[in-house]
């Protein structure tokens, strides 16, 4: 059973407390007590069905970004008792999008997203998986652990001051007053 005392992360350089504490338990509590064989089927599915991977989104689309890659896990099929299945084990929705398959079938996609979740999840399905989806899988637990260390050091409180800076300097640059360059812009001189 998880520790009841909740989990606090705090910055060493800014004193800064960044709680997670009721939701990061929440999801641990819900994982863990997946059972074990439940574990194994959703390992198989996504052996075979699945996808592992980190999204870097953030550092393309920011210049001040300093936050470490999402990881997700993705599934998509055709079946969708089996993706209901999931997704109530991991206590997630999942979604249709409107297009069909050349065959006219729903594809129903399964994303898995929240770090709380995987933090708990990966560890518990990596034994179940192959040398190849193993070798994903690490990538992403080592993703997370970097996430944890970032936010430990008051990485989200870094970055927030780091785009309030850059919104600052863009204002500044946009209420920049021009001169007129010509005189039919200049208001007459009435005195």
């Amino acid at each position: 059973m998880p520790n009841s005392t909740p989990i606090v992360y705090v910055s060493s350089e800014s004193k800064e407390t960044h709680s997670i504490v009721s939701y990061e338990k929440s999801c641990s509590a819900l994982i863990e007590s997946i059972s074990e064989v439940d574990i194994a089927w959703m390992a198989g599915l996504l052996e075979g069905e699945g996808s592992f991977g980190l999204d870097n989104r953030s550092k393309k689309r920011y210049k001040n970004s300093t936050s470490p890659p999402g990881v997700y896990i993705k599934i998509s099929m055709t079946d969708e008792d089996v993706i209901e299945k999931m997704a109530k084990l991991v206590h997630k929705t999942y979604f249709s999008p409107a297009r069909l398959t050349k065959k006219n079938k729903k594809v129903y996609n399964l994303h898995i997203g929240d770090r709380e979740t995987l933090l708990v999840l990966l560890p518990r399905l990596f034994p179940h998986l192959g040398k190849r989806r193993q070798a994903q899988v690490q990538v992403c637990i080592e993703a997370l652990e970097d996430w944890k260390k970032w936010l430990a050091e008051g990485g989200r409180s870094k970055m927030a001051k780091l785009g309030a800076c850059s919104r600052q300097t863009s204002s500044s640059r946009k209420r920049k007053l021009v001169l007129p360059t010509s005189n039919d812009m200049v208001p007459p001189n009435i005195s």
